[in-house]
């Protein structure tokens, strides 16, 4: 730990370390998962080949066939 984060982190009382240090933690696992599944949506999306078609049409089309 850099010595200005450890001292920064000194001023937080004791007792508070341990939450503090479990809410950093839990938030920043969730952001890495979620740049994990980014990265693979990405992967994924760059491996299909181009569509035929527009978006605009494929809705008006469903909702034609649903409306």
């Amino acid at each position: 730990m850099d010595d200005d984060v450890w001292q920064r982190f000194q001023a937080i009382p004791g007792g508070e370390r341990s939450r503090f240090i479990n809410d950093v933690l839990a938030v920043e696992l969730v952001r890495r998962q979620q740049r994990e599944a980014w990265a693979g949506m990405q992967a994924f999306r760059h491996s299909l080949p181009p569509s035929s078609g527009r978006s605009e049409d494929w809705v008006r089309e469903d909702r034609d066939a649903h409306g």
